[in-house]
């Protein structure tokens, strides 16, 4: 088992017509990480369904988050190594939960 390099996550609610990723900024990847909403799909939708049939609840998005951007403050270069989150081209970790039979997934896409 390997252990990922830890990084403090702050949360800030967003106003009810606000959304957390602003998509149409082309400087967005690596920063499209956030809880609730509705996912940012990277390809189209893939909302799993749990062992009782029903959709799940969409609860977070986790991005590459050490994409090599100059305007990610948290970049890492490809060219050096050392990517623990980067998730296939610059891809994006979708997670999921069912609130009747408490069950979790996850579903994975990049570009």
């Amino acid at each position: 088992m390997r252990t990922l390099r830890e990084y403090k996550v702050s949360l800030k609610k967003c106003a009810p017509a606000e959304h957390a990723v602003d998509l149409d900024d082309p400087n967005v990847h690596g920063l499209r990480t956030k809880l609730g909403g509705e996912p940012d799909w990277e390809q189209s939708d893939d909302h799993p369904e749990c062992s009782c049939y029903r959709k799940m609840t969409f609860v977070a998005q986790i991005d590459s988050i050490e994409h090599d951007s100059k305007y990610n403050p948290h970049r890492i270069s490809a060219s050096k190594g050392g990517q623990d989150y980067m998730f296939g081209d610059v891809g994006m970790i979708y997670v999921f939960f069912c609130f009747d039979c408490l069950e979790t997934r996850s579903v994975f896409q990049c570009s």
